[in-house]
């Protein structure tokens, strides 16, 4: 019984420390979060998926106007 409660109280531990490391922001050496956020902005890849989700908001929200517009009218 005693071994199982140290076993567990490890596993426990270990999780704790994995799930506070894997948590943090990695921050490359000398630069500040402020130029790594303009870095991230101007990155292709996000660019694209920025545009890919503001075209799916945009279908969206014209799908759902004519929707209410079509109820309204009824």
């Amino acid at each position: 019984m005693r071994n199982r409660i140290i076993v567990i109280g490890a596993v426990a531990l270990i999780a704790y420390v994995v799930g506070t490391r894997t948590s943090r922001v990695q921050v490359k050496n000398r630069e500040s979060v402020g130029h790594q956020v303009v870095r991230l902005w101007n990155d292709p890849r996000a660019r694209k998926r920025r545009h890919k989700a503001a075209k799916k908001a945009a279908a969206a929200a014209e799908k759902r106007a004519k929707k209410t517009f079509r109820d309204l009218r009824h």
